[in-house]
């Protein structure tokens, strides 16, 4: 059996860095290796080497000066090559000495890389030696100048465009590189890593990527490819969920996918509908009954944009299929009937209380005590949108029937009967306006949708209502084809999540699969994240259980008291953070609860940092500066670096609305703060109001979170 082979995410970079003989090298290699023309666990001597003392990491020796490191997974079959360089640099970033031993630096933050686990008395000694030759060496600079001066000699090597190399030939410091405008932030990112390439410790940290050809790879070098064009490499777990897609026949669903922030459902999606693909084209179906129609929808417009850049990767021959990515929203326009083209969706908040407030009247007028009162407007409004409209019930007898589960507040039996009454009456009076709801015009386009798509895969169901489920499987040509993904504990949105509810034809029960691994957040953020995490009688508990990979730093609640304080901290925050992480302002997000918030935010940052205010319709990750977004619009996004402003009482979580229930709003609101702090990839801060202290900060422990007082 071939094996497979991988890079750690930013190989490509070092690749740059090295003479053109030695990338030659390297792609022969990789070659050799996937045409079993060469054993990578096996020793060669010279030219390959097993790594004394060290777990499962090979040296490929290039030349005289120029050493690969690699690692084996001999179970998996799987090579993934992690750092190449001159030997001098390479054997420093691995902690080796002349004769291959480990050294301290490994001992203390790489303990899993070496053969024999050193046990936690060792891993503490070697720290405090670390520590004791950092504060003896006094010739340690404290500025933040370059390692290196960039000059052209050293950019053309690392192929950067000779257009940008009078404006980087004057940057001298860290802040300078940080900071810098008119230069793309893909070529900033390349620099940094190359004036600071990471050590070994550092590099099994981060994300591994497969490339579908070495090609790829040299052009990732060349920067003719962006770093993020190259799939995550799957688990096991992933695979296996993978595996049914592939085969001699057309594979048969439906199928759920349940796991937590960063467990990889949404990479788990475009490979299913990679390897859906690439079997039906070596079956020859395409030939045989024309192209297929698949389509992909997810929740938001900004995750459309990062799911179609992620398909355009996969390598498929369009040619011979049709993959459509779209919202829910745009398909139900899309799909809508005629009548509804006519119709004015009434999206304003203010508008459509007033609407429910006459409403209200006119069934003061006919019905003598009426169950509810202008104070009841935005729950009214709610249960028409998402269990009445929302589940498309159709009388009053299926609405005294209906389970509620999840809305929070009972309604007794007269109750139900009065808001069906609120309900008729409020949908003729917008009518007679020339308007809708938008979930009517959703519940239209399900009443009636017509098949049009061979296979459909829906992401972030969880947060879907049950006729948006029904609109989707109506456009589908088998019900069995239908692929869902969803996590109940980042519902930020809805209210319950019940399959049964949603389609009661859907029946996925024995297909449903579980991802327990959590490849996005450190074990470190991801402890004291579930501190934060929900905990009524709907969390789904197998989905917090997942399991963290990587390690890095603790996360921060900063206490403040006057804004100026929050403002200095953020801003040296977010340097600091993305010095560290040796990362461009394109890599931090500052997420907030409200749009007004967000506002207040921009006013505070340092405009070096290149701050953008994004609403849910306008995310662009490609932006070079630091994200400002709502929390809602963060949903199925990630960074390195997170900041969450702020747990304040009246903010987060903010009054509930009139007639909603309490318990299951403070819920909701919990689930927000939740997906805002799962976002964070490598370092997050999160800051408390001292004066006015949300109730959620009694959920913070220092056992887990480092406190600070400003």
């Amino acid at each position: 059996m071939a094996f497979e082979v991988a890079h750690y995410e930013k190989f490509p970079y070092e690749l740059s860095d090295v003479p053109k003989k030695v990338r030659n090298a390297c792609y022969r290699w990789q070659t050799n290796v996937k045409n079993q023309e060469i054993l990578p666990n096996r020793s060669d001597p010279p030219t390959i080497k097993k790594l004394n003392e060290y777990r499962n990491l090979w040296r490929l020796r290039i030349g005289d000066d120029y050493r690969m490191i690699y690692s084996v997974n001999s179970n998996r079959q799987l090579v993934t090559m992690l750092m190449i360089g001159h030997r001098k640099k390479i054997y420093d970033r691995i902690d080796a000495d002349e004769a291959g031993k480990p050294g301290v630096r490994i001992t203390a933050y790489g303990p899993e890389l070496l053969e024999k686990l050193p046990t936690a008395d060792e891993v503490n000694a070697a720290k405090k030696t670390l520590a004791s030759r950092v504060s003896e060496d006094a010739s340690i600079s404290t500025d933040k100048t370059l390692p290196v001066m960039l000059n052209s000699e050293l950019l053309d090597r690392w192929g950067i465009p000779e257009e940008y190399h009078n404006l980087l030939e004057n940057v001298y410091t860290e802040d300078d590189l940080l900071c810098i405008d008119d230069i793309p932030e893909g070529i900033i990112a390349k620099i940094m890593d190359l004036l600071w390439p990471p050590n070994a410790e550092e590099v099994v940290q981060k994300p591994v990527r497969v490339a579908m050809h070495p090609s790829e790879i040299e052009e990732a070098a060349d920067g003719k490819r962006k770093l993020e064009s190259f799939l995550l490499m799957l688990d096991e777990e992933q695979e296996e969920f993978v595996a049914r897609f592939k085969g001699d026949s057309r594979p048969v669903g439906p199928w759920l996918l349940k796991g937590g922030p960063g467990s990889g459902k949404s990479t788990v999606t475009l490979y299913s509908i990679r390897s859906l693909l690439e079997g039906l084209t070596q079956l020859n179906l395409f030939e045989q009954d024309g192209p297929l129609n698949i389509l992909y929808t997810t929740f938001t417009n900004s995750l459309v944009r990062v799911s179609e850049h992620l398909l355009d990767t996969l390598g498929l021959d369009k040619s011979k299929h049709k993959l459509e990515v779209r919202t829910v929203d745009s398909l139900a326009m899309k799909y809508q009937p005629e009548e509804y083209s006519k119709l004015t969706v009434c999206y304003g908040r203010e508008d459509l209380e007033n609407r429910v407030c006459n409403a209200i009247d006119i069934c003061e007028e006919k019905t003598r005590r009426f169950s509810f009162s202008y104070e009841d407007k935005k729950f009214l409004l709610e249960e028409i949108d998402w269990v009445i409209v929302g589940q498309d019930l159709k009388s009053v007898e299926e609405y005294l029937d209906v389970d509620r589960s999840g809305r929070g507040r009972a309604l007794g039996q007269q109750q139900r009967q009065h808001l069906w009454l609120l309900y008729e009456i409020l949908h003729d009076l917008l009518r007679e306006n020339g308007e809708c709801l938008f979930s009517e015009r959703l519940r239209a386009a399900a009443q009636s949708a017509t098949p049009h798509y061979d296979y459909i895969f829906i992401d972030e169901a969880q947060d879907l209502k049950p006729v948006a489920i029904r609109f989707l499987m109506g456009l589908c040509q088998n019900r069995k084809n239908i692929f869902l993904t969803a996590d109940i504990n980042q519902s930020i949105w809805g209210y319950s999540f019940s399959w049964t509810k949603m389609a009661s034809d859907l029946q996925v029960r024995g297909r449903a699969r579980i991802l327990r691994r959590n490849y996005r957040t450190t074990k470190e953020i991801w402890s004291a994240v579930l501190q934060v995490a929900p905990d009524s009688d709907s969390v789904d508990k197998e989905t917090l259980s997942t399991e963290a990979v990587y390690l890095g730093a603790r996360p921060i609640l900063s206490h403040y008291s006057k804004l100026k304080q929050a403002e200095e901290r953020l801003n040296a925050y977010l340097f600091e953070a993305l010095r560290l992480e040796r990362a461009t302002p394109a890599s931090a997000a500052v997420l907030c609860p409200t749009n007004k918030e967000a506002k207040n935010v921009y006013e505070m940052l340092d405009q070096k940092l290149k701050p953008k205010i994004m609403k849910s319709k306008e995310v662009d990750i490609s932006w070079p500066g630091v994200k400002i977004l709502t929390m809602h619009a963060a949903k199925g996004l990630e960074f390195p670096v997170v900041a969450v402003f702020s747990l304040e009482k009246g903010r987060l979580p903010w009054p509930a609305r009139d007639g909603i229930d309490e318990e299951e709003h403070i819920a909701q609101q919990q689930r927000l703060l939740f997906v805002a702090c799962s976002r964070a990839m490598r370092r997050l801060i999160v800051f408390a109001h001292q004066e006015r202290p949300s109730p959620f900060v009694d959920y913070f422990s220092s056992d887990l979170w480092d406190f600070e007082e400003l």
